[in-house]
């Protein structure tokens, strides 16, 4: 088939030559075009694992996170009972607790001491005696949280009382109140106070 090839005229051989030619282009093409195609596909698919590794990254993130801000009370599993390795430390975070909420009401903490142990029911419970100072709405923000929040505390005793008459000519200015607070919170279950038994 060569030979006939060679023997045939110059206008056939021409032809023959393109056609091989344009085949060979054609060939080389497709071969760009599909080794384009799977780079192409390639870079897609490290995209999306990119992507996915990004949001799996964002929920390991946000995880710990969460983690890192859960109380230990809650992390524990004893949201409601306060916790601590001492007495000492149990009442010094009920003092920073409430340091806490009486800023977020706007009020001023004058005095805080400890409370007498408590013991009902076979519950131990800690607590603290504090004055503070503010206006009303202050005031009954400080008494909704210290009811409403996590390890769980009781209001036992409430005094208020205001300490500035506002004259009547100055009706836009709100009365100072002043509040003595016993609240308590209680123990897990099986731990016992130096002063257990005591009443407040």
């Amino acid at each position: 088939m060569l030979t006939a090839i060679l023997n045939s005229r110059l206008l056939v051989r021409r032809f023959l030559a393109l056609t091989i030619a344009a085949f060979g282009v054609l060939m080389a093409g497709w071969l760009i075009f599909a080794a384009l195609g799977s780079i192409a596909s390639a870079s897609a698919d490290i995209d999306q694992k990119r992507e996915t590794l990004g949001q799996i990254e964002a929920v390991v993130a946000l995880a710990k996170t969460m983690e890192a801000s859960a109380s230990p009370a809650a992390a524990a599993g004893n949201g409601e009972f306060l916790s601590g390795e001492s007495e000492a430390v149990i009442r010094g975070a009920l003092q920073t607790r409430l340091n806490a909420m009486a800023a977020s009401n706007k009020l001023v903490v004058l005095s805080a001491g400890n409370a007498p142990a408590l013991n009902e029911d076979g519950v131990a419970y800690l607590g603290l005696r504090a004055n503070v100072s503010g206006t009303v709405e202050g005031v009954h923000g400080l008494m909704l949280s210290l009811e409403t929040t996590l390890p769980v505390l009781f209001v036992r005793e409430a005094t208020l009382r205001v300490t500035n008459v506002v004259p009547s000519e100055t009706p836009n200015v709100e009365p100072e109140i002043f509040g003595e607070v016993l609240f308590y919170g209680a123990l897990p279950p099986g731990i016992a106070t130096a002063a257990a038994g005591a009443a407040p």
